[in-house]
């Protein structure tokens, strides 16, 4: 049966029309007609211009992050269980209309919802389609019930949508909606009132989860805030703070500064004075909390002196050097200086793909005004490298760990006895089974030990690689990844990274779901022992069910919810084990 009083579809369809063709000014419906909710809806539809025979724009698959996956899918379940034997589906969509996530319960109204794209990926906002269940919530914040051919769209017409906006409980924000649907001759007028339940049931469940979360990171924050000055309190996803603060943190300091404090080995009352270029500013930086292998970092700044901050404070301050040094090739060409300082032959050190000749050479270049000679060390021509020197033009053996003791004495003598005023002989080799300490031994680490110089490496590969495309832009989320990544590979890696980003060409921002399969797979560091374990035996349930996660979930004897909520947790991508679960796309 059909919802209370509606109009007869073509005196609805007369007054869409009439209000297009008259103009927003002098159209009038009357109120017998429709409510208020869809008359407003139609009037924004059409002052932004919207076709009525207009197609749903296919945007991307997407997910919901975090919490509101969560309790979204766990509220659709619930939902799906008390209405199984109905003839509704369950729509969510995320806050720009774009619908990710999909339930029907009766096979008959797969094919017409299907019809009209009403799946997921496909943009329902009212600016793409005007009047609809799953926009128009979130244009007007309230519930709305959109029957026939109310819907602005007229291939939505044999469809009835109740909808309700999903609201954030702490910013207030409408960040999706949920939606109840049905064909026009089974819909009935409770529809309404369940998707407002639905609604408030996401958005309460939302709440409980900030509890544990975002709330207690705004108890810190207001905490500290009410004694001391400027204050900023975050974790690896939020920051809060005041503006003053703000200044001093964008989203790629934010990643580089987490990562450099998680690394820290934290004791018990412990806090750090940093004096950071990054953040331009001297700072007091605590840990205040650790729950469920995450942590919390308050970051004061002081508006006292230090002294009288220590005595206040009454915490032993560790000394955190700058934690963003300076680019590698400044510090490599400070060593090298230093090793040219003596006479002898210059071993530049370290893994494969750290840059060890390429840093070498330019650091001759610079010194000399002159391309040094370039000699394998498996084929050594003293005369070459004694015109070399008699050049001041420099020498660079790169294969070290292929030299003969004869080769290495040769280039030693040759190093002390033939020394000229600028040039030197550098021999590059990796650390196995070499002296790796001394005067004349500079040592380059891998790139995993230079995280905070990764930005600005990609920042220069990626001018190389894309000319006069602008900088690259990451999320602070895939920053993490790649700050945490450990380049086995190292700087030989980072560019094959780049180079398969077509979207930093284009300008677009960097996700990471963009980001190499190993990266997204990998583990984050900050998991606890207990959370590997647990992140080990999903993975391993997974691979056993061939990726159904209904069956996963059986067999570790939990619910399927559960399991959602559990890979969300501990960072296992659902493209991992990509399959068909229950008919839905993992």
């Amino acid at each position: 049966m059909t919802t209370g009083h509606q109009a007869p579809a073509d005196m609805l369809r007369a007054a869409r029309e009439e209000m297009i063709t008259r103009g927003l000014q002098y159209a009038r419906v009357p109120a017998s007609l429709v409510t208020p909710e869809i008359e407003q809806s139609w009037r924004r539809s059409i002052s932004q211009g919207v076709d009525t025979t207009a197609e749903p724009i296919f945007s991307g698959h997407t997910d919901m992050e975090g919490a509101l996956f969560d309790v979204s899918e766990r509220v659709l379940d619930q939902w799906a269980t008390h209405l199984e034997d109905s003839r509704m589906s369950l729509l969510i969509a995320d806050r720009n209309g774009r619908i990710v996530s999909r339930r029907i319960l009766d096979s008959r109204d797969n094919r017409a919802l299907d019809r009209v794209n009403a799946t997921e990926g496909y943009d329902f906002s009212e600016q793409t389609l005007g009047t609809n269940g799953l926009g128009t919530p979130i244009e007007a914040r309230q519930a709305v019930f959109v029957r026939g051919s109310e819907h602005f769209n007229d291939a939505l017409a044999d469809l009835a949508c109740a909808g309700a906006p999903i609201i954030h409980p702490i910013t207030g924000r409408a960040i999706g909606s949920v939606s109840i649907a049905s064909a026009l001759d089974v819909s009935v007028s409770l529809m309404l009132a369940m998707a407002r339940q639905a609604g408030q049931q996401i958005t309460s469940g939302l709440e409980s989860a900030a509890e544990s979360r975002d709330l207690d990171l705004a108890r810190a924050y207001r905490r500290l805030k009410s004694t001391r000055g400027a204050v900023l309190v975050m974790n690896a996803e939020t920051v809060m703070t005041d503006i003053p603060a703000l200044a001093h943190l964008d989203a790629r300091s934010h990643a580089l500064l987490w990562e450099e404090l998680r690394r820290h080995r934290w004791v018990q009352d412990e806090a750090l004075r940093l004096t950071l270029p990054l953040l331009g500013h001297e700072t007091l930086v605590r840990r205040i909390r650790r729950d469920g292998g995450e942590d919390v970092f308050a970051i004061e700044f002081p508006a006292r002196d230090a002294s009288r901050q220590d005595q206040d404070t009454g915490v032993g301050l560790i000394p955190l050097l700058d934690p963003a040094p300076r680019p590698v090739y400044e510090e490599v060409a400070r060593e090298l200086d230093a090793a040219a300082s003596e006479p002898g032959l210059i071993r530049v050190t370290g893994p494969a793909g750290v840059g060890k000749r390429h840093q070498s050479e330019r650091w001759l270049r610079d010194r000399t005004g002159r391309e040094p000679l370039e000699i394998p060390a498996s084929d050594i021509d003293a005369a070459l490298v004694i015109r070399a020197l008699d050049e001041d033009r420099g020498v660079i053996v790169t294969g070290g760990a292929g030299i003969s003791d004869w080769n290495r004495h040769l280039l030693e003598d040759l190093a002390r006895t033939r020394l000229p005023e600028k040039a030197r002989i550098v021999l590059t080799e990796r650390p196995a089974g070499v002296l790796s300490s001394g005067p004349r031994v500079v040592e380059m680490p891998g790139l995993a030990e230079q995280h905070t110089a990764i930005p600005g490496l990609i920042n220069s590969l990626a001018a190389q690689l894309y000319p006069g495309a602008p900088a690259p832009r990451f999320s602070p989320a895939a920053l993490q990844r790649l700050l945490a990544w450990p380049w086995p590979r190292n700087v030989p890696e980072l560019r094959n990274m780049i180079a398969g980003q077509a979207k930093i060409a284009r300008g677009e921002l960097i996700e990471v779901r963009d980001l190499p399969l190993a990266m997204r797979r990998s583990l984050e560091p900050s998991l606890s022992r207990y959370e590997r374990s647990e992140r080990e035996t999903i993975t391993t349930a997974l691979r056993e069910t061939g990726g159904n996660k209904s069956q996963a979930a059986q067999l570790l004897g939990i619910g399927r919810t559960t399991l959602y909520r559990k890979m969300r947790t501990l960072k296992i991508d659902a493209e991992e084990h990509a399959t068909v679960d229950d008919g839905r796309t993992a």
